[in-house]
C-alpha cells in the first residue's frame, strides 16, 4: 500500500475545513484513519475500481462527508446495529464506523471484491464495530435484528424498501440516500410501504457544495410478511 498518495497536512486542512462547515464530528484519531482510508481507497482503486472520484476534495466531500452527514439527521442510539445494504466500498458505512464507535455496522454487498476491500481498510483503520457480509440481500435471512437500515446509490426506493424490511426491528428506522428523484420515488412507494409494515416519517432535502441531496427516513410499524423478500428478478420486474 501507498501510504504518501495525499499529503497529511493538506487532506487535514481540506479535512477539517468541510467537517466543520457541515457540522461533523471529528478529532485528531478520526482525521488520521480517515487519511489512511483515503490512501487505502486510491491505492486499491488501481486494481479494482472502486470509485470513479479520485480528487481529494471530491472523496472527502463526495465520499466522506456525504456518508457521515447522516449524524446530523437520525439519532442513532449507543450500542445500535445498523446494516449497510450495497455498501459498495464501504459508503456510508466505513465513514459511520469511523465517526461513530459506539455503533455496530454490518455491510452488505454482492461484490466479493468490495467486501474483502471492506474487511481490509475495517483491519487498517482498526475498526471493531464494523463488520461485512458478502451476498445479496434478498437471500440472507436477518430476521428483523436490525435497529437502523442505511443505503446509498443502490436502487428505486419501492426496491430498497422490500430488500430492507425484513432486515428491520418493529420501530426499526431505514434512511435512503437520494438525490433529484427523491420525491418521484416517494410517490412510488405507497404500495410498497403498505404491503411491507413501513411508514415515511421525514423527507430532508439539503445542499451539498452546489449538489442536491436528500434523506428519505421510513420507519417499520408492523413485521414484514413472510414472503418477502422475493427474489431479485421478481422486485426489479414487478416491484411493489
Amino acid at each position: 500500500m501507498n501510504t504518501n498518495i495525499f499529503n497529511f497536512e493538506e487532506f487535514q486542512r481540506r479535512f477539517t475545513y468541510y467537517f466543520e462547515k457541515y457540522k461533523l464530528p471529528f478529532d485528531e484519531q478520526i482525521i488520521s484513519r480517515f487519511h489512511m482510508f483515503a490512501d487505502y481507497l486510491m491505492s486499491e482503486n488501481e486494481k479494482y475500481n472502486l470509485t470513479a472520484i479520485r480528487d481529494l476534495d471530491g472523496i472527502i466531500v463526495k465520499h466522506f462527508v456525504d456518508s457521515a452527514i447522516i449524524l446530523n439527521y437520525l439519532d442513532l442510539h449507543s450500542g445500535a446495529n445498523i446494516i449497510d445494504i450495497g455498501a459498495g466500498a464501504g459508503f456510508p458505512s466505513v465513514p459511520i464506523a469511523v465517526c461513530r464507535e459506539d455503533l455496530n455496522i454490518t455491510c452488505v454487498d454482492s461484490a466479493n471484491k468490495k467486501v474483502e476491500f471492506i474487511k481490509s481498510a475495517s483491519k487498517l483503520l482498526k475498526l471493531e464495530n464494523l463488520d461485512a457480509l458478502c451476498g445479496r440481500a434478498e437471500d440472507l435471512d436477518f430476521d428483523e435484528q436490525y435497529d437502523f437500515a442505511v443505503s446509498r446509490a443502490v436502487a428505486r426506493l419501492n426496491v430498497l424498501c422490500e430488500l430492507i424490511a425484513p432486515a428491520l426491528k418493529i420501530g426499526g428506522v431505514f434512511c435512503a440516500y437520494k438525490a433529484k428523484s427523491a420525491e418521484e420515488e416517494i410517490s412510488e412507494c405507497k404500495n410498497a410501504f403498505k404491503v411491507l409494515g413501513l411508514e415515511l416519517t421525514d423527507f430532508s432535502k439539503f445542499k451539498l457544495e452546489s449538489e442536491d441531496r436528500a434523506f428519505i427516513v421510513i420507519k417499520k410499524i408492523r413485521t414484514t410478511p413472510s414472503e418477502y423478500p422475493r427474489n431479485f428478478s421478481q422486485i426489479s420486474n414487478n416491484p411493489l
